[in-house]
């Protein structure tokens, strides 16, 4: 019997026999998870990462990924574009832009390229910008003469544009009115085959001193 007991499990309490083994306490393997989509062996890297991630699920954790979305700076000098917009709608007649907003040509320029505009001029800046796509998409290239020219209310583009008006619409408005001259022109160019016109007396009708007649 004594040869027996030497057989008999190690007394764990009294210090002799097998030392502990704190990674088998530590980990049981009981709580081991089958491997999943991304983990090692299954086209997943075997990294520390990957065995810091298995141990938190193992004690009840849920790995959470997250995505940091990285802050979009703000568009650098957008008023500089709205004024690439204007130059290329407007065309040679951008210098007499200014009338709209009350500033000298040099301003003008200063923000073409990337000063930004006192907060005043910033929707009238938009409204030019908006006739100016009108421009852009019709390609008409609007001259001086043109420019001046009454839309509405007895005011052209300009003045409208600086009362605050839509831009859109007024150089709409404009565009129409030139077309409808062109129109004219071109009948009447038709009619008389290229010939100036040349007024007789019936045409010019006999004088009078009724300025109303």
């Amino acid at each position: 019997m004594t040869a027996l007991n030497y057989l008999d499990s190690p007394d764990l309490s009294s210090g002799t026999g097998y030392g502990s083994d704190p990674a088998i306490h530590s980990r049981p393997p009981a709580l081991r998870l089958l491997p999943t989509i991304g983990d090692a062996g299954t086209g997943g890297v075997e990294s520390s990462d990957y065995y810091r991630r298995l141990d938190l699920l193992q004690m009840g954790y849920q790995a959470v990924l997250v995505v940091v979305v990285p802050a979009q700076a703000p568009d650098p000098a957008p008023y500089a574009e709205l004024m690439q917009v204007i130059k290329s709608g407007f065309g040679r007649t951008m210098t007499r832009l200014p009338e709209v907003f009350g500033v000298s040509r040099q301003t003008l320029y200063n923000w073409l390229n990337g000063k930004m505009p006192k907060a005043a001029h910033l929707e009238k800046l938009r409204q030019l910008a908006s006739a100016a796509r009108i421009f852009s998409d019709f390609g008409f290239k609007p001259t001086s003469l043109e420019l001046d020219r009454t839309i509405t209310r007895g005011k052209s583009l300009l003045q409208l544009l600086s009362e605050g008006a839509d831009g859109r619409d007024s150089a709409k408005r404009l565009v129409r009115i030139v077309q409808r001259g062109n129109e004219a022109r071109a009948g009447l160019d038709k009619i008389l085959g290229g010939r100036k016109a040349e007024l007789e007396a019936s045409d010019v009708g006999a004088p009078s001193l009724d300025e109303n007649a």
